[in-house]
C-alpha cells in the first residue's frame, strides 16, 4: 500500500510539473487558443463568483437568448466557486493544472488493477510527460478536465471485475455525470460503459449493476436538464451546440461543392438563409438559439439523407483521425523565443523537450496496436473491453458530428495503456532473450 501510495504521489508530482513547465513557456500562444469560448466561460464564472446566481443559470434573456446553454453549467460553476474565495487570477488555473495531474495517477491505478505496477507506471509516465496532454491541461477550457471523471469512472469499471458491489456502479455512474457537467461529448457514454459492465459483471448482478450506472448518471445530469425545460421550453440534455457542430462538421469533410459551413460566421449566415423572415443574426444562440438550433439539426440531417455514403465515408475519415496524436507547441523551440520564461526554466526544458519528440502518431499508434494485438493472443477479453471502452466511443460516435482533437482527449489517455503494455511485453521478451542467451553461452 505505501509503495502505491509514493508511486502516485511521484506520478502526481512529474504531471503538475510538467504542466506548469509547458504553461510557462507557453502563455502567449495558449491565450489565443478559443478565445470567444474562453470568454463565455470566463464571462458567466464572474456572474456566479459576483453573486448574480439567477444570470448564471438562465443567462441575460431567456428564453430568446439561449447562450447561457450552449454548454453544461459544470466549468463556469468551478471557475465562479474558486474566483469568490481566491480572486480571478492564476488561481483557477492553478487548481486545474493540478486536477489535471490526476492523469497519469488514475491510468497508474487502472492498468495496474488490470494487468501490473510496471504496466501502470509506465502508462502514468507517459500520461505525466505528453505534451498534448501538458498543453490542453493549461488552457480556459473544460476538454482536458472532463476526462479526469472519466478515468475515475473506468477506475471503478475496473474494480467490479473484482468486487461486483453496486457502490463500484453508483460511483462509475456518478462520474460519468460530472464529465458531462464540464463537457457534453460523453452524453451517450454510458452506453459503452453498460455494455462493458455487462461483460465483467457477476452474472447473477449485470442487469443490476449496468442499469444502477445508467440511472445514477441520469440523475446526476437530471438538474442540467430540468433547468434547461424550466428556463428555455425546451428538452435539452445537456446544452445546445449539437446543430452548430453537426452543420460545421459536415463542412469539414465537404469539398466545397455544396457550400456548407466552416465557421460560426457560416453559420449564421446559413440561419438567415433558413430563416423565412430573412432576419440577419449576430451571434449563434441569440435571438431564437433553441429554434434556430433545431433547424441546423433538421438542415444537417437533409444534407446526410441526401448522400448517405459520402457521409459514411466522411465518418470513417473523421474516426480514423481519432488515433492521432496532436502536434502543439509544447515548449518553447529556442532559449531567445519570446514566450520562454527565464534561463533556469529552459535549461529545465531540454531534457522534457527531447522527452516529448516521442510522442508522435508513428510511435504510439504501432505500439498501441501491438498492445491490443498481444491482448487479444493471450484471450484478456475483459481487459480489452474495459481499456478500450471509451476509445471506441470517440472513434464511432463523436465523428458522427464533428471531431476536433480537444473532443477527443480521452482516447489518448487508454492509448498510452495499450502502449504500456505493448512496452512492458517487449521488454519481457527481450530479457527473457538475453537471459537465454547467456545461459547458453556459459
Amino acid at each position: 500500500m505505501k509503495r502505491r501510495l509514493v508511486i502516485c504521489l511521484v506520478l502526481f508530482a512529474a504531471s503538475f510539473a510538467v504542466r506548469i513547465l509547458v504553461w510557462q513557456n507557453n502563455k502567449i500562444e495558449m491565450a489565443t487558443v478559443q478565445t470567444v469560448v474562453t470568454e463565455n466561460y470566463l464571462r458567466d464564472a464572474h456572474k456566479l463568483a459576483s453573486d448574480d446566481v439567477r444570470t448564471f443559470v438562465a443567462g441575460d434573456d431567456p428564453p430568446t437568448n439561449a447562450r447561457v446553454i450552449d454548454h453544461p453549467p459544470g466549468y463556469p460553476l468551478a471557475v465562479g466557486v474558486v474566483y469568490a474565495v481566491a480572486g480571478d487570477g492564476d488561481a483557477w488555473r492553478f487548481f486545474q493544472i493540478a486536477l489535471n495531474s490526476l492523469a497519469g495517477l488514475l491510468l497508474f491505478l487502472i492498468a495496474a488493477a488490470l494487468f501490473s505496477e510496471r504496466v501502470g507506471i509506465i502508462a502514468g509516465s507517459l500520461a505525466a510527460l505528453s505534451p498534448q496532454l501538458a498543453y490542453h491541461s493549461g488552457l480556459l477550457l473544460p476538454d482536458e478536465l472532463s476526462v479526469i471523471p472519466i478515468l475515475a469512472a473506468i477506475y471503478f469499471l475496473v474494480r467490479a471485475m473484482k468486487d461486483a458491489r453496486l457502490m463500484n456502479a453508483v460511483l462509475c455512474g456518478l462520474f460519468l455525470g460530472v464529465s458531462c457537467w464540464l463537457r457534453s461529448n460523453a452524453l451517450l457514454l454510458p452506453v459503452f460503459f453498460a455494455i462493458a459492465a455487462t461483460t465483467i459483471a457477476a452474472k447473477g448482478s449485470r442487469l443490476e449493476f449496468t442499469a444502477t450506472i445508467v440511472a445514477v448518471f441520469l440523475f446526476i445530469i437530471a438538474p442540467i436538464t430540468f433547468r434547461n425545460a424550466v428556463c428555455f421550453d425546451s428538452f435539452v440534455p445537456l446544452s445546445l451546440g449539437a446543430g452548430t457542430t453537426l452543420v460545421e462538421g459536415l463542412g469539414d469533410i465537404d469539398d466545397g461543392s455544396r457550400g456548407l459551413p466552416l465557421t460560426d460566421e457560416d453559420v449564421m449566415a446559413l440561419d438567415a438563409r433558413l430563416d423565412a423572415s430573412g432576419t440577419t443574426y449576430t451571434a449563434l444562440y441569440d435571438p431564437n438559439g433553441v429554434e434556430r438550433e433545431r433547424r441546423r439539426i433538421a438542415f444537417g440531417r437533409s444534407v446526410v439523407a441526401a448522400d448517405p455514403l459520402w457521409f459514411a465515408w466522411g465518418v470513417v475519415k473523421r474516426g480514423s483521425a481519432t488515433l492521432r496524436l496532436e502536434r502543439v507547441p509544447a515548449i518553447a523551440p529556442d532559449r531567445d523565443e519570446k514566450e520562454t520564461t527565464n534561463v533556469v526554466l529552459y535549461w529545465i526544458n531540454k531534457p522534457l523537450k527531447f522527452l516529448q519528440r516521442v510522442f508522435v502518431t508513428s510511435v504510439f499508434l504501432p505500439l498501441g496496436v501491438l498492445g491490443v494485438i498481444v491482448l487479444w493472443l493471450r484471450k484478456c477479453y475483459r481487459e480489452m473491453i474495459v481499456v478500450a471502452a471509451v476509445p471506441l466511443y470517440y472513434l464511432t460516435v463523436q465523428p458522427l458530428v464533428h471531431t476536433e482533437y480537444r473532443y477527443v482527449l480521452a482516447s489518448l489517455h487508454f492509448m498510452f495503456i495499450f502502449a504500456a503494455f505493448a512496452v512492458c511485453w517487449a521488454c519481457g521478451k527481450m530479457l527473457r532473450r538475453n537471459v537465454k542467451g547467456d545461459t547458453a553461452a556459459q
